[in-house]
């Protein structure tokens, strides 16, 4: 299976590679420097390795465990074939402020359930459970083992998203009872956070797999915010993590109808064209309420069938889908859609309008 998940996340690794190589050429013609922004969260460090970590900072950067620590070993076994919890407490953090959770405790703990394990992240207010992030890999057994936990903000919204890294095994084949790395990365939305498993799964893969060791913080969040994507305006290049993160919340505002979300992530006045004739769409509101008519039926099912990881771009700014929208970065350094093209190529097998 771990060769599967390398072989699924090939050719997005290779497009990579040529878009950063396409990059550098640019860099090189047009003397662009790295992107500022004043929402950029500042650089971290790294702790070092540590087996008791529950009192660090609230700035906390990215914290291994101690993997020889014996006690550490210890206090992460769980009965294998009961259902149980057991937190990992040199992975569990007080003072959390992230997104409208302030002053919270971040538990890590490894689930059993029916005989599988898995790493579950948590939010906790005075004992409390007040947010549980989404699962993932829940089909793999996990290892108990956790690469890292760090908190940055990988798209330039101000909030601070979760990356996490764990080792797992399939337990199926010759290959069952052989470690392999996964990254998980949640998106801050405030209340909620989104697990991007497309740009987890295209990040992780970027990196050996089979090499715990090759799966820190500094390495996962270099090719986060590495500058794949040219900016041919001179004022830089756009980074993986914020480039494909967006492209990620748009694809999840059209597939969960959050109108009012999507027309937060449009830069105003947009232009569009429908039924032959151009309009300009002035608000916010004004979007939410000809909603209808701006993202029709062709734009949805582009827009669904898209894929959000080694994406198209050109002088003009980043295609989704093929051509259903298109974003780039503005003069104050956010990301906003600033078209919406009438017309698209899509599949439509049924021909519905």
């Amino acid at each position: 299976m771990r060769n599967k998940i390398i072989l699924k996340n090939l050719p997005a690794a290779i497009l990579c590679l040529l878009l950063a190589g396409s990059l550098t050429a640019c860099g090189k013609n047009a003397d662009i420097t790295p992107v500022q922004t004043e929402t950029s969260a500042p650089a971290e460090t790294v702790l070092p390795q540590t087996s008791d970590t529950s009192e660090t900072s609230p700035e906390y950067p990215a914290l291994t465990p101690d993997r020889d620590s014996e006690s550490a070993s210890a206090a992460q076994e769980a009965p294998p074939e009961n259902d149980s919890e057991t937190i990992l407490a040199d992975q569990s953090f007080d003072g959390v402020d992230l997104g409208e959770y302030q002053n919270v405790r971040f538990t890590t703990s490894q689930v059993t359930r029916n005989g599988l394990s898995h790493a579950q992240y948590s939010l906790t207010d005075d004992g409390e459970t007040v947010y549980t992030f989404p699962d993932a890999y829940t089909s793999w057994y996990f290892e108990h083992t956790i690469n890292f936990i760090t908190f940055r903000d990988i798209n330039g919204d101000g909030k601070k998203d979760v990356i996490t890294s764990e080792q797992y095994i399939t337990g199926a084949g010759p290959e069952g009872a052989l470690p392999f790395s996964m990254v998980r990365i949640y998106l801050n939305q405030g209340r909620d956070f989104l697990f991007a498993e497309g740009l987890s799964i295209s990040i992780g893969n970027s990196l050996d797999v089979s090499n715990g060791e090759t799966y820190t913080a500094e390495n996962v969040l270099s090719v986060l915010e590495e500058q794949v994507y040219c900016n041919f305006d001179g004022s830089g290049g756009w980074t993986r993590g914020e480039i494909e993160s967006f492209a990620f919340l748009v694809k999840q505002d059209v597939l969960t109808d959050n109108r009012q979300s999507l027309a937060q992530k449009v830069r105003y006045p947009l232009n569009i064209v429908r039924n032959g004739s151009e309009q300009q769409i002035q608000s916010p509101e004004e979007f939410v309420e000809q909603y209808d008519e701006i993202l029709n039926m062709q734009v949805i099912y582009d827009v669904e069938g898209a894929e959000t990881e080694g994406l198209f771009w050109n002088q003009d700014g980043v295609m989704l889908g093929t051509g259903a929208i298109w974003f780039g970065k503005m003069e104050d350094g956010s990301i906003k859609i600033y078209s919406i093209p009438a017309e698209v190529q899509y599949c439509n097998p049924l021909n519905v309008d």
